[in-house]
């Protein structure tokens, strides 16, 4: 059985029957994915705060989970557990960040969480910038300082070899002319757009994509840079 239909199985048992013991399965079966959620998180506020959060908000997805919308019930928990993200950021009270900041970040996770789960796939610049209304580099800057502020962890190095930001000539009209799929993986591979960068692994798992397709892909955009250098002169 495919961990995907396990967790449909838990999920629907416990749906069922309601009983605490089915919803003490399903946590059980959840909890890596919680775990390394959360994980970034640790440290910044107290771990048993962080992880009450997170159960409260895994349980919340699972009470509006509806298998018939398409969307696997762990990528509905991963969107929600995003939320957690906001729990930790109204509670830097010490880094004195302005209100007006945070009502901004909560704008900004609302939409991005809503995007993914709609898309089944993390939202481009591009369309968290028709989403928000904001323009590509407020969502570029907004979303790498929010990886800077709330991530533990460093970014992994990129295997493209090639960055630029958001207001780059070239680069834009590369990205622009990318499919929204392709505009992912260039995003979550050199960390154009504010992204975090990620290595092939993950980029594969979220996207759903084989290393063959990723391979093609990567290919496709250096092969467009490569082009776009040589008709415009750069």
């Amino acid at each position: 059985m495919s961990k995907k239909d396990k967790d449909l199985e838990l999920w629907q048992n416990w749906k069922t029957s309601q009983d605490s013991r089915d919803l003490n399965n399903l946590f059980k079966n959840m909890a890596p994915l919680i775990h390394h959620n959360i994980k970034p998180l640790k440290g910044s506020i107290s771990d048993t705060v962080l992880e009450a959060e997170a159960k409260l908000q895994a349980l919340k997805a699972f009470k509006t989970y509806d298998p018939n919308k398409g969307v696997k019930l762990s990528t509905h928990v991963t969107n929600n557990l995003k939320k957690v993200n906001r729990l930790v950021y109204n509670n830097m009270e010490l880094l004195s960040i302005p209100e007006n900041r945070r009502i901004k970040f909560k704008n900004f996770e609302a939409a991005e969480a809503n995007l993914e789960e709609e898309l089944g796939r993390p939202p481009t610049v591009n369309e968290l910038s028709d989403k928000l209304g904001w323009s590509k580099a407020e969502v570029a800057r907004h979303r790498a300082e929010s990886w800077k502020e709330l991530s533990a962890s460093n970014p992994n190095v990129s295997d493209v070899g090639f960055h630029d930001d958001a207001n780059s000539t070239l680069i834009s009209y590369v990205y622009n002319d990318l499919a929204p799929k392709y505009q992912s993986v260039f995003e979550m591979t050199t960390g154009y757009g504010g992204s975090k960068e990620y290595d092939n692994k993950y980029i594969m798992k979220k996207l759903n994509m084989t290393q063959g397709q990723l391979s093609y892909a990567k290919t496709k955009i250096k092969n467009n840079i490569k082009e776009a250098i040589g008709t415009y002169g750069y």
